[in-house]
């Protein structure tokens, strides 16, 4: 599989990245696997049930489970792999996305119980997500570089800035729809190739099988291609405009100008020069859905169908920006990476917009290596890009609740953080919805993320490859994948 960088670590609960993702997606297993409904399916987990109003879970562990040096997968390392999740030192991106646990128990070897704080109905799903992969205590000084997971997968041969080779696992504990054992490919390569247009003449060319992203501009090409099959469609995924209230970068600049984007009215006039349509023209070739600055698309079950994304209006931007004191001419460095197709491009469509509001947006372009790494979090103002969530709260408290683990933009908001402690528990539909309902509006009226669309999301792949299917999620398995002759 091409993919526009290499693979950065290989420890599942410090992965950044999409190309670290798909490495320990391979070689390590979680308790449950989020199928393409959004609904969790079994995976090390062969069954659960809760009990007291769904704070206390029970997980009963597939017995044919075995780590990559044989030994049995036993309740003891989903302990020591949760209790390692949930320590935001260990796990500084995840640690609040996989529910409200306060205890993770070991009943017997094969049993598990997880208790919460308050009733939470979303767990199974969370523990199905990307960073509770469980490990093996006795791997832990070598993870990085010589990991043991119990996946598909196990891992042949890392090199930073190389390729990464993964070879089937003989011992896999899991069947595929056919009956038939897994993975049904004997290896699977993550090839960095920067370019995605030379991913995409690469799987022309038949020297790569899959490549992950399909930049929205070659889609056309691919298209045309009697060699190509183009994968994809709506799914969750934004890309939003990240207004930081707490940077720590640009040590040139005083703190009032790092800290520039805490006046509400300077967030709300950027909200304003953006021409939606326009923008999802640019950046995606119109390939997705108009967005209203908060993170749930119109077609999910949960959103708040009130909320109309607000309107190109440069005379409201100016007054906003002159009531905030920004003068004419005043520049924002503007921080963007072409490695995930549609930022840059959102980038430097918002830089021309912003010139009839008489501001100078000065764009920097980021190699993709160092830009999760170096500027997210950390500058004042960037484009970033999310793929979609298994569930509403996972959807929205990690990157809105005062310290969550993807709050990008250092958000806090006492009252949001009520509602969505208050939602994260109710289990009646309507009156979560309801409290989800309020969430977003005060999440869209904040304009801390600005969002102007929601993406649909394209792979391609060699038309021998089978069993390939987009994920809402905006990422691939490939254990069920084939190739033809």
């Amino acid at each position: 599989m091409a993919i526009s960088s290499s693979v950065k670590t290989l420890d599942p609960h410090k992965v950044v990245g999409d190309e670290s993702y798909h490495a320990t997606f391979h070689i390590f297993s979680t308790l449950t696997r989020i199928a393409d409904d959004l609904t969790a399916k079994p995976e090390l987990a062969e069954s659960w049930e809760h009990a007291d109003k769904a704070m206390t879970w029970t997980f009963h562990l597939n017995k044919k489970a075995k780590f990559h040096n044989g030994r049995p997968v036993t309740a003891e390392d989903v302990k020591f792999s949760l209790d390692r999740v949930l320590d935001p030192k260990q796990c500084p991106r995840g640690h609040s996305k996989i529910g409200p646990i306060t205890e993770v128990i070991v009943k017997d070897t094969h049993t598990v119980i997880i208790k919460l704080k308050k009733s939470y109905l979303d767990l199974p799903v969370d523990l199905g997500s990307v960073y509770p992969r469980i490990i093996a205590k006795e791997n832990l000084a070598d993870i990085n570089t010589k990991p043991i997971g119990s996946g598909p997968f196990k891992l042949k041969k890392w090199q930073m800035g190389g390729v990464t080779t993964l070879v089937k696992n003989e011992d896999y504990f899991l069947l595929g729809e056919d009956g038939k054992s897994l993975p049904y490919v004997d290896e699977f390569r993550i090839i960095p190739i920067k370019e995605n247009s030379s991913q995409l003449a690469a799987i022309q060319s038949g020297s790569v099988d899959l490549m992950y992203r399909l930049s929205y501009d070659l889609i056309p090409t691919a298209k045309k291609s009697d060699k190509v099959i183009v994968i994809g469609g709506p799914a969750l995924g934004y890309q939003p405009l990240v207004l930081n209230l707490d940077p720590v970068v640009d040590k040139d600049q005083n703190a009032a100008e790092q800290q520039i984007f805490r006046n509400q009215k300077i967030r709300e006039a950027f909200a304003y020069i953006i021409d939606r349509k326009a923008v999802l023209n640019i950046a995606l070739g119109g390939l997705g859905t108009i967005g209203n600055d908060q993170p749930i698309p119109p077609f999910h079950a949960y959103a708040n169908k009130n909320i109309k994304p607000k309107e190109q209006n440069i005379p409201l931007a100016k007054k906003l920006l002159a009531e905030a004191g920004v003068k004419k001419g005043t520049h924002f460095k503007l921080y963007t990476s072409a490695g995930r197709a549609g930022m840059s491009e959102m980038a430097v469509a918002f830089q021309q917009m912003a010139k009839k509001a008489d501001i100078v947006i000065d764009v920097n372009m980021i190699d993709i290596s160092r830009y999760w790494t170096d500027y997210e979090f950390k500058a004042p103002f960037i484009t970033s890009n999310w793929g979609g969530r298994g569930t509403i709260n996972a959807s929205l408290k990690p990157y809105y609740f005062t310290g969550g683990s993807s709050n990008e933009a250092h958000y806090s908001n006492p009252a949001l953080d009520k509602i969505l402690d208050e939602a994260e528990s109710e289990s009646d539909f309507t009156k979560r919805k309801a409290l989800y309902d309020e969430a977003q509006q005060i999440i869209s009226d904040s304009c801390v993320n600005i969002i102007p669309y929601y993406k649909n999301f394209y792979s391609a792949s060699t038309k021998q490859v089978r069993g390939m299917k987009p994920h809402p999620l905006t990422y691939f398995y490939v254990d069920q994948a084939w190739k033809t002759k």
